[in-house]
């Protein structure tokens, strides 16, 4: 029996096998589909690893999110609370686990060095050891980088009120006749630019929620 059980789609095992050999690098014993022998009874096998493993990794992906296993091998590890999840390809999660803790692998390559690498060999290392792992449920941050970024929104906000501001102050001392009518003209024109490159930006941001939200 291993310490660490693996799932996920085997359209995926060059990558999940790298992060499987990191693993055991670390030092923890692993089980994954590739010591199935062909004439194991798999749905008993499947089911007796992951009841003796301490942790079970999932790697999802667009193809693991199709994968009757990986769903199933997900739902055992998530009721017996040893679940961590990994996303290789920035694939939306299945539900119930998109509402869950997830790290995103997306963008890895290979090294053992920071995030996500070091994040996952502390969740794995805190369940071997016993030790409570907080997940969304618990008030971690559940969702992976695909929103990040949008701080900028808050920005063009305030720029854009900023704007108005000026454009208010101006048309005030116009009407009382403290600005001259071609600074006036000049002012407004910049304005007018300034208000369609921050229409722009708006636009290209909101474009961005929208395709995230779909993931």
């Amino acid at each position: 029996m291993a310490d660490v059980f693996v799932s996920y789609s085997r359209s995926n095992r060059d990558r999940v096998a790298a992060i499987s050999g990191g693993l055991q690098q670390v030092g923890y014993s692993l089980w994954w589909d590739e010591r199935l022998q062909p004439s194991d009874d798999y749905a008993m096998l499947i089911e007796s690893e992951i009841d003796a493993a301490s942790c079970v990794v999932v790697a999802w992906s667009g193809a693991a999110r199709q994968s009757l296993w990986v769903r199933a091998e997900a739902n055992e590890a998530l009721d017996a609370g040893k679940l961590v999840q990994l996303n290789l390809d920035s694939s939306r999660l299945p539900l119930p686990f998109t509402m869950l803790h997830f790290l995103d692998f997306s963008r890895w390559g290979g090294e053992r060095q920071g995030s996500p690498w070091q994040d996952l060999q502390g969740r794995v290392g805190a369940m071997l050891r016993g030790e409570p792992v907080a997940d969304a449920r618990a008030g971690e941050a559940p969702r992976g980088p695909a929103l990040q970024g949008l701080g900028r929104t808050a920005l063009l906000g305030w720029a854009a009120i900023v704007l108005a501001a000026l454009i208010a102050g101006a048309v005030a001392m116009a009407a009382t006749g403290r600005l001259a009518p071609a600074l006036f003209d000049g002012l407004a024109l910049g304005a007018l630019v300034l208000a369609i490159l921050l229409l722009g930006m708006t636009a290209f941001l909101l474009l961005r929620v929208s395709a995230a939200s779909r993931r």
